[in-house]
């Protein structure tokens, strides 16, 4: 095996691992026994959790960032967001089991930090940003309100249907979000 492809296992094991029990509850020697690689040659890709950490944030960012290149291609705002619900909800049954990865991750690491997360550990700003970015465009005034409450609605939703495990709850919610941006 390359050494490119087992940095790649390790990277997709730990994001599975963090996804479904959280960054703290993760351990070096779970990914190492997740991705099949010798918690040794786990060492030598990444010296610490936080290096794998950033790892994982950073293959987050490239994935909305390609996520939302995808989605501009539609040349209307109103309809990248309700393309971006329609996208999203197709996660409904791994958002019903393990909530949503990028609001779990970002309010999990801001309970275990003294200080605010920079705008790199924060997932969601990518998120709000985009989201307030597409109501600019469709003239709204307030858009970044509208950015946060489009995005808080989902993070809700995620955490309903998380608790409920109900992944119909996040479909009823985020179908009530393309009625309001729909009418908009």
């Amino acid at each position: 095996m390359r050494k490119s492809e087992k940095k790649e296992r390790l990277l997709k094991a730990a994001k599975h691992l963090i996804y479904r029990q959280g960054f703290h509850q993760t351990t070096l020697a779970d990914i190492s026994q997740e991705s099949g690689i010798s918690l040794g040659n786990l060492y030598y890709y990444f010296k610490t959790k936080e290096e794998i950490l950033s790892a994982v944030i950073e293959n987050q960012t490239k994935k909305f960032q390609a996520f939302t290149a995808d989605l501009e291609q539609e040349p209307d705002s109103k309809n990248r967001l309700l393309g971006f619900l329609d996208i999203v909800i197709t996660a409904r049954c791994n958002i019903a089991n393990y909530g949503c990865p990028v609001g779990s991750l970002s309010q999990e690491l801001s309970k275990k930090t003294e200080t605010p997360l920079d705008d790199s550990l924060n997932l969601l700003k990518n998120y709000v940003d985009w989201a307030s970015e597409q109501f600019r465009l469709m003239g709204k005034q307030d858009a970044i309100a509208l950015g946060r409450q489009f995005i808080a609605t989902l993070q809700g939703a995620s955490l309903l249907a998380n608790a409920l495990n109900d992944p119909e709850v996040f479909v009823e919610q985020a179908e009530r979000v393309k009625d309001w941006v729909d009418s908009l």
